[in-house]
């Protein structure tokens, strides 16, 4: 028989301690008054029975109790820690558990990586066109990190061919998924050190509960349960680093709370959230986004990230027009759009609360500019023309870019159409507040890796390693 017990390292006057108890100790042969002797070794403890043995099981009331309380077992476990008995045929072994000991290795190969200069691997789902995984790369830059793709999972191959034309995060070892992440097998896979994933929020934001009539996020019968698939994949590639985005909403889905309840207290992060606006970190648009950054606790403990110290990077437009190209008075572009003319003034005979979104280039801001922008919907933002009172236009995909704040090129350098120049646009993040918040983590890890603690194996087990808390010189 095989006896498993979970167990918590406790903390006395004498030190850590690790108490197990029951009749499942005698299932292993460790009964009242059976001697034992104790060996530490490579991370784990072991209890062997033998009549030799310098330690006796005790008892109270014929139940068999084990007591281990040493200076030993305090260079060995820390209180707090998690731990896992495994009793077979007089011997028991004890050692932490497996998320306790992926932290470790999450920890340790972050650390060792930032100071050796080498560039870490990054997972992403859902990318789209690589806009929010390319920003926390120049955001990781910044603070003197390198970060490569290490996976890339997007559904659409469009814009996968957008991302590989446009972005540098790619070389010959990244691996590209070109299909729905719920089918993917990923089998064993190398462990990587950041992850970042937006979401789909179909069924999270309200336009999109209404227009399907759901009653809650996880209701969408494409959407609703993409979020299981991403946790899939942060338990599996282990990262020391998560950022997640999506729609503030968001925040009050059930998804998200079995999302923040896995993270922080069964895989070991601390777990930030804040609502930022695109307006407040160097764009023009103005776009409410949830962003989300766990990291590994111990990390956390020793570093001390705050998601408030993400500052911006980047000084905004002072206004749009300043991101509007020079297009011709007579240009094509300028149209009068009855229908939407027609649209306007049956909403407000309904009194319904839609509107046109017409701009001059004055403005110091702009609403968001969606997925959909090329179909031309009634409340998408359109420029006046100068002179002609009933003409717009649709922004540019340059134009567009700009009041995302990407960098200046990206869009042109993707060499995709209109439409779906729009598309990766439309659902991407505002690309300089995830710059911000690559360059807010890196320089957190730098400042980590480079002047406060160094890495110790001595209390731990040869795929295990923890890093103290000692200073160490700079």
């Amino acid at each position: 028989m095989t006896v498993i017990i979970a167990t918590t390292v406790s903390e006395t006057k004498r030190g850590p301690r690790v108490w197990l108890e029951g009749h499942k100790l005698i299932r292993g042969q460790f009964g009242p008054e059976t001697r034992y002797e104790v060996v530490f070794k490579e991370g784990t403890l072991t209890l062997r029975r033998t009549e030799e043995g310098s330690r006796k099981v005790s008892s109270r009331r014929d139940t068999p109790i084990i007591d281990l309380c040493s200076k030993k077992l305090a260079e060995w476990f820390k209180p707090g820690e998690k731990l896992k008995a495994v009793i077979r045929k007089g011997r028991i072994i004890i050692r932490r558990i497996a998320a306790v000991m992926k932290a470790a290795r999450r920890d340790q190969r972050i650390i060792e990586k930032i100071r050796a200069g080498q560039p870490l691997n990054m997972v992403s789902a859902f990318s789209g066109g690589g806009v929010m995984d390319r920003a926390i790369h120049d955001g990781f830059k910044r603070a003197g990190i390198r970060t490569r793709s290490h996976l890339t999972v997007e559904i659409e191959g469009k814009y996968i061919d957008a991302s590989l034309k446009a972005n540098p995060m790619f070389d010959k070892d990244s691996v590209i998924i070109n299909a729905p992440i719920q089918d993917i097998n990923l089998g064993k896979v190398v462990e990587a050190d950041v992850f970042c994933a937006g979401i789909p929020c179909l069924g999270a934001s309200r336009a999109g509960k209404a227009r399907l009539g759901l009653k809650n996020a996880e209701s969408h019968p494409t959407a609703g349960a993409l979020f299981y698939s991403t946790l899939q994949m942060i338990e599996k590639f282990s990262p020391a680093i998560v950022i997640l985005e999506n729609v503030g909403s968001y925040r009050d889905t059930a998804s998200f709370e079995v999302i923040r309840s896995l993270l922080s207290t069964a895989w070991g992060y601390k777990v930030h959230t804040a609502i930022l606006n695109g307006n407040d970190y160097g764009a023009l648009e103005n776009r409410d986004r949830l962003v989300v950054v766990a990291v590994s606790k111990r990390l956390q403990e020793m570093g001390g990230f705050d998601i408030s110290h993400v500052v911006p990077v980047r000084e905004k437009e002072a206004t749009l027009a300043d991101a509007l190209e020079p297009i011709a008075d007579d240009d094509d572009r300028w149209t009068i759009h009855e229908y939407l003319e027609r649209k306007e003034a049956s909403d407000v005979a309904a009194g319904k609360g839609f509107r046109r979104q017409l701009y001059t280039g004055s403005e110091s801001k702009i609403n968001t500019v969606t997925r959909d922008y090329a179909k031309i919907r009634s409340t998408d933002p359109h420029i006046k023309h100068p002179a002609k009172p009933r003409a717009t236009r649709l922004l540019t995909p340059v134009e567009h870019a700009r009041v995302k704040g990407l960098p200046e090129g990206w869009i042109q350098s993707t060499e995709t159409s209109d439409t779906i120049a729009h598309q990766i646009l439309g659902q991407s993040v505002i690309f300089p507040l995830f710059d911000a918040v690559g360059a807010a983590i890196g320089s957190n890890l730098k400042r980590l890796a480079a002047t406060h603690y160094e890495i110790e194996t001595a209390s731990a087990s040869n795929d295990t390693t923890y890093i103290s808390d000692r200073p160490i010189a700079v």
